[in-house]
């Protein structure tokens, strides 16, 4: 499978496992193939089970955790923004992001046609045959399930979008929170309460995100996660798997063998 298709792809299967508030730079689709999940999200507490779609937008922060006897089991897509914006574009909704209206969907078709789709990414060699696929069936998706963001929809302050995007553009450097509180004129304590008012997450734990989401891209494609840790700034291996496997319960290698991706 392509890199590219690997980070947007992931099967995986959890017994007991919960999951602390985390967000992902991508777009998160998963049909649910066996049990329940239930997840906090927008000021809410949510269950899928068999047959759902959890829809889930860039940055919103979520947790999840096991809501069935017999765990649970999904086949995940990550759609980055450049793709569904482009997809937006082609079908007439304009430049804007768009975003998903509901977090929980009931469509058995939809479901049914994505996981074929994930088969395909994981079984086929042909190009053309898995980009026309992944256009038409994420082309429904859209169609069904987004619409484009409202004007009223409200916005970071530009203190903490300056500060996402600081974070955003080396998640590996050591910033230290006054750094980061100097660059947006705010004191320590105000730059901690209006982030995570904002965002969900302080600001260490929203680094400490984005370096899990950049891991993931490194070992689909093929780094080792010794040298990964280094890249992003994490102390050691060990810190990286304890991040990674609080993030999506799996070991960056557990993750490399679930995307199909050779260490080099």
């Amino acid at each position: 499978m392509p890199q590219k298709d690997r980070e947007q792809a992931l099967n995986a299967q959890y017994a007991r496992r919960t999951f602390p508030p985390h967000f992902h730079e991508e777009f998160v689709v998963n049909t649910l193939t066996l049990g329940a999940q239930s997840y906090r999200h927008r000021g809410g507490l949510h269950r899928a089970g068999v047959g759902a779609l959890v829809l889930i937008n860039p940055g919103e922060v979520h947790t999840g955790e096991t809501a069935h006897e017999n765990g649970w089991a999904y086949r995940g897509f990550y759609p980055d923004a450049g793709m569904m914006r482009r997809l937006a574009a082609d079908l007439g909704g304009g430049p804007a992001l768009p975003y998903f209206r509901d977090t929980v969907v009931v469509d058995p078709g939809l479901a049914r046609r994505l996981d074929s789709l994930h088969l395909l990414l994981r079984d086929s060699r042909d190009a053309l045959q898995r980009e026309s696929a992944l256009a038409e069936v994420f082309g429904e998706l859209l169609i069904r399930h987004m619409r484009q963001r409202p004007d009223e929809q409200p916005a970071a302050s530009s203190a903490v979008e300056t500060v996402r995007q600081m974070l955003a553009d080396d998640p590996a450097a050591n910033h230290s929170l006054q750094q980061l509180a100097d660059a947006v004129g705010l004191s320590p304590w105000q730059l901690c309460r209006q982030f995570k008012r904002e965002t969900g997450l302080p600001p260490v734990a929203w680094r400490n995100q984005l370096r899990v989401a950049r891991a993931r891209r490194l070992l689909a494609a093929g780094m080792r996660p010794g040298p990964v840790a280094l890249e992003l700034g994490f102390a050691d291996q060990p810190h990286l798997t304890r991040a990674f496997q609080s993030s999506l319960g799996l070991t960056p290698a557990a993750y490399q063998k679930a995307v199909g991706a050779r260490a080099g």
